[in-house]
């Protein structure tokens, strides 16, 4: 919880300083408001790396294979690096540049997701003979 607060304030103070510099300088503020996310994300490398372990270890002792959930993290991990990326194209004036990246990222989860309904048919297959 203090750890969001902190990042809220200073996305918050980003947000304004940008803000003001915006309209005296377009570049710069757009590079505050690209270091304040950075800064932001950076933040949450740790808790990241917790989460994962600790969903790694729940599927490990459920038995569940790399295989099967593998494909999935891989498509949330596409799904929130290209929806950050669209925002600070949108934020840049970029938005047709940030659509275009959203449609590319929706083929990537889809293509890593291909090994996992590969085996869904196949057990849909085994279930049906």
């Amino acid at each position: 919880m203090e750890l969001i607060v902190k990042l809220a304030a200073a996305a918050l103070c980003g947000a304004l300083f940008a803000a003001f510099l915006r309209p005296l300088s377009p570049v710069f503020g757009v590079l505050t408001a690209l270091t304040c996310g950075l800064v932001v994300l950076l933040a949450v490398l740790d808790p990241v790396g917790q989460i994962f372990r600790a969903l790694s270890g729940f599927l490990t002792a459920a038995g569940i294979s790399g295989e099967i959930y593998l494909p999935v993290i891989k498509a949330v991990g596409i799904a929130t690096v290209v929806h950050i990326t669209a925002q600070v194209c949108r934020d840049a004036g970029e938005a047709a540049l940030g659509t275009k990246l959203e449609l590319a990222g929706t083929i990537a989860a889809v293509a890593v997701c291909i090994p996992l309904m590969q085996q869904v048919f196949s057990l849909l297959e085994t279930m049906l003979m």
